[in-house]
């Protein structure tokens, strides 16, 4: 998609990330965990969204995609928070609403990330995703390497284990990404 804006998130777009994450967890987890933390995890009030403006402030680390003025996905990254990876960077979440996944979004959004990463001086990156989520396939396009498993543990909560993904060589991982969108870019034009 050629109309595709990549650029870091605004505090006063806090509320329509926090959407967008509670609806992208109702289509692809439902049914990979139980509704109920679904519910817990994924409540909208005015402390999630204040929190979300001031992470969106001082850290600067949320990437969205904007179509149209509308905001359709995004990204947060940062240094790594697992231990084992405790050099490398790493894209904490990814979410793009149902209608535009498939279209190379994700894969522009997550190449932003890697190279701001880059940019501040890492080499390598981890990202994770919930062993029986269909995107893990997504992961390894990316680039990643899969390491194996964690715990995933959101607010003390145990919802099941993530599959891990390093990038051992995060500016070839950049150049993969960029070739891919070029590909698909000239698939669309034939």
């Amino acid at each position: 998609m050629d109309n595709v804006i990549i650029r870091k998130a605004h505090p006063e777009e806090a509320e329509t990330i926090i959407d967008i994450n509670i609806e992208v967890w109702n289509s692809t987890y439902k049914g990979l965990i139980p509704q109920e933390i679904i519910d817990k995890l994924q409540s909208k009030d005015n402390n999630r969204i204040e929190s979300m403006k001031q992470r969106i402030q001082n850290r600067q680390n949320i990437i969205v995609a904007e179509i149209n003025g509308k905001i359709i996905g995004y990204n947060s990254f940062g240094p790594s928070n697992d231990e084992k990876y405790h050099d490398s960077g790493q894209i904490y979440a990814g979410y793009i609403l149902k209608e535009y996944q498939g279209l190379g979004i994700g894969r522009k959004i997550a190449l932003a990330c890697m190279t701001e990463l880059q940019e501040k001086g890492y080499h390598t990156l981890i990202t994770k995703c919930l062993e029986n989520n269909p995107f893990n396939s997504f992961h390894k396009s990316l680039g990643g390497i899969y390491m194996g498993k964690d715990s995933f543990d959101p607010m003390g909560l145990h919802v099941g284990m993530e599959n891990v993904y390093y990038h051992d060589n995060l500016e070839k991982s950049i150049e993969l990404n960029k070739k891919k969108l070029e590909i698909k870019s000239e698939q669309k034009t034939l």
